[in-house]
């Protein structure tokens, strides 16, 4: 299996002993081909709402930075793991941002799935979608809730009905959990 992880941990000392366990089960892993990437040492801007994308070069984001080593894997892959602490409520910037800007992977058109409208898909494939979410003492299960429907409804866009993978850890301990399920 080929998984792409998003790492969407901020450069905060109250997260370091989660991204030691993260980077550890990523350097241990024996049973799936891993591209990691921690975004807060990339390169990535703010999308610009230009649609690019869509319409002058199609599949490909105008905005020329480090968000392109990720915009062209998300095809190619199984799985997408998206990693964050719950900040204020809702999952990083840096993770929000990255996602923003992979509007790219479905084209500008609509049709019907499910009863409901959704982007016409731009490949054949897309991966599924893992999320894990670092709690703490001030996350609500409304947060939870939030973050989770955002992703479900990505999940749909990209055809895919099974979100069940979306973990939340309130421990370092819980990443090896998370992998072992990968």
């Amino acid at each position: 299996m080929k998984i792409l992880i998003l790492n969407g941990i901020p450069d905060d000392k109250k997260y370091l002993s989660y991204e030691k366990e993260i980077e550890k089960a990523v350097s241990t892993n024996t049973t799936s081909e891993i591209e990691y990437f921690r975004l807060r040492d990339m390169n990535i801007n703010y999308c610009r709402g230009c649609w690019d994308c869509w319409v002058k070069t199609p599949g490909l984001c105008g905005i020329k930075d480090d968000h392109e080593m990720i915009l062209s894997r998300i095809p190619n892959v199984d799985m997408v793991l998206y990693i964050s602490p719950v900040i204020s409520g809702y999952e990083s910037s840096i993770l929000k941002t990255c996602k923003d800007r992979s509007i790219g992977t479905a084209h500008p058109y609509i049709t019907i799935h499910k009863g409901e409208q959704h982007h016409v898909q731009r490949y054949d494939a897309m991966p599924d979608i893992s999320v894990m979410l670092i709690t703490d003492e001030d996350t609500t299960q409304e947060h939870i809730d939030l973050i989770s429907s955002t992703y479900f409804r990505n999940a749909l866009n990209f055809r895919k009905d099974d979100t069940s993978k979306f973990t939340t850890i309130s421990n370092p301990g819980g990443v090896k959990d998370v992998f072992d399920r990968l």
